[in-house]
């Protein structure tokens, strides 16, 4: 038994709903991404203002998908199911970049994000003390870093600004706790990313099912009046 017109509307509407709130999640990556990748990592700038476009995109095609699923209109249903296919292939491009391309991109421009930061600390002390704070880390690569440019350990390399003792100096650079913080938030953009791709894959196939049926009821109108 096949679903009724009415029931893939609904459907049709509450995906389209879901795909809204993906896509204000996508905005929100590529804001965070923008604001915290791209102070350690310039390079970046145009993988955020992709992810925001990416989510803008979204927001924009889910919302055209309620209109028209509300108004029951067959241009406007082809139209999203064009959208929506195209739409996949983007993202599939997306999931490749971030899958392949990041650990060799992204991971070297980090590097060279770091160095910079590295260099300017060797100048002028502080330069890394925001990332110490927010990571709980000290150095680029470990609390020793500083021993080799004959610095002593900041009190931003220890819990609440309070060096106390050796042992109570934060360990880990600060670089490798970057990239495990990157990595979890880059997690949260692919599952995203294959939930929106599972749900626009449906939801394209309800917009055909639709779609179909409005050409049906279309030609039995025009059959009775014949």
């Amino acid at each position: 038994m096949g679903l009724s017109e009415t029931t893939v509307k609904h459907l049709l509407l509450l995906l389209n709903f879901v795909y809204t709130i993906l896509g204000l999640v996508l905005i929100g990556f590529g804001i965070f991404f923008l604001i915290y990748v791209t102070s350690v990592s310039i390079g970046e700038n145009v993988a955020g203002g992709l992810i925001i476009g990416l989510g803008v995109a979204i927001v924009i095609i889910a919302i055209t998908g309620c209109l028209v699923a509300a108004r029951e209109s067959s241009r406007g249903l082809l139209a999203y199911i064009l959208a929506v296919v195209l739409l996949i292939l983007t993202q599939l491009l997306f999931l490749s970049m971030v899958s392949h391309g990041t650990q060799d991109g992204l991971s070297g421009s980090i590097n060279e994000g770091f160095d910079k930061l590295w260099d300017a600390e060797r100048n002028e002390t502080g330069a890394l003390a925001y990332y110490e704070t927010w990571l709980h880390c000290c150095g680029v690569n470990n609390s020793g870093d500083y021993a080799v440019i004959n610095h002593a350990v900041p009190r931003t390399c220890c819990p609440e600004l309070k060096c106390v003792s050796p042992a109570s100096v934060y360990k880990v650079g600060c670089k490798s706790q970057f990239v495990e913080y990157l990595d979890d938030r880059l997690l949260v953009f692919k599952i995203v990313c294959w939930l929106l791709l599972i749900g626009e894959a449906v939801g394209a196939f309800l917009g055909w099912m639709m779609l179909a049926g409005l050409r049906n009821k279309g030609r039995r109108s025009n059959s009775v009046w014949m």
